[in-house]
């Protein structure tokens, strides 16, 4: 389940990945974002880049900005 159907859409699409870093496999991690949601470049071998919002309704994706927020 993701934040909007936009989203979802490019999930189905395996444009954007939800997983944990551990579960990322055949590919490389590009960011040091601290999330559960990557975008997906390249073909064979992945590059992995983690997203802070959702580029569609705006909503934070990102433990590192959720925390941030929760501190304040």
């Amino acid at each position: 389940m993701s934040c909007c159907a936009e989203l979802e859409r490019l999930m189905d699409r395996d444009l954007v990945r939800k997983a944990q870093l551990y579960e990322l496999s055949n590919g490389t991690i590009i960011t040091e974002i601290d999330t559960e949601y990557f975008l997906v470049f390249g073909g064979e071998r992945h590059q992995f880049a983690g997203m802070h919002y959702c580029p569609f309704c705006g909503r934070v994706l990102s433990r590192q900005l959720w925390n941030l927020e929760k501190k304040k």
